[in-house]
């Protein structure tokens, strides 16, 4: 199968690439990884990795710069349902709009707009919460049904390094999420496809589950 690390301009590219490699060689499965812009090559993916670092309006002017990309995205991934994950801004580009910058229009596969996290608020010292969030948290699972959250606890940390979250009143399309200041989905989607906030290529042992989990997905 193939799998495709979608280059725009935006990500870690190499770290990600190099996760799922990894993940792929210790579980011997039959993946080809591609890290491309080449919409034939994303015509003929099996699977889909959209990573995304940096400003939200800067990573969807990043996928609008590479003529016909956004409508190849929508008929592999809505038309054609195959799997899909985003990452970090690679997540929020999914939602229906951005307000970092400017106001931005997303790709408008889940509810919800992306906001800048409340940072008025005190941590359990007293002290002003630092922006952006950076560090390792929990997650608060709740389908721990999903095949993707297969042998994942509560326990387990995640990497994450945001400014901005996904606000959303659709609760059936969260996974799972975190608490910083306030909560923070962690996992969205619907069918097949999902967003994580945070890094899994980041995250150690727990994010090669994942990643390993998506992998072995068939939605």
């Amino acid at each position: 199968m193939n799998l495709v690390i979608i280059d725009y301009g935006s990500g870690n590219l190499r770290s990600v690439e190099n996760a799922f490699k990894i993940s792929i060689n210790n579980n011997n499965l039959n993946f080809k990884v591609y890290v491309s812009n080449n919409l034939k090559l994303i015509k003929d993916a099996d699977y889909i990795v959209l990573p995304g670092v940096g400003a939200y309006a800067d990573c969807k002017k990043g996928l609008l710069k590479i003529d016909g990309l956004i409508d190849v995205l929508i008929e592999k991934v809505i038309v054609n349902c195959i799997p899909f994950l985003g990452i970090c801004v690679g997540m929020q580009l999914m939602a229906e709009q951005g307000f970092e910058k400017e106001k931005t229009v997303g790709l408008e596969w889940i509810d919800g707009n992306i906001e800048k996290i409340n940072y008025l608020s005190k941590d359990s010292l007293g002290r002003n919460l630092k922006i952006p969030h950076m560090g390792w948290n929990n997650l608060n699972i709740y389908n721990k049904k999903h095949p993707v959250l297969e042998n994942i606890s509560n326990d387990e940390q995640f990497y994450f390094v945001h400014s901005y979250y996904l606000n959303t009143l659709k609760k059936d399309q969260i996974l799972a999420d975190t608490y910083y200041s306030h909560k923070i989905p962690a996992i969205v989607g619907q069918r097949n496809y999902l967003g994580v906030q945070f890094h899994p290529e980041k995250s150690n042992k727990s994010g090669h589950k994942l990643i390993t989990n998506w992998l072995k997905w068939k939605p």
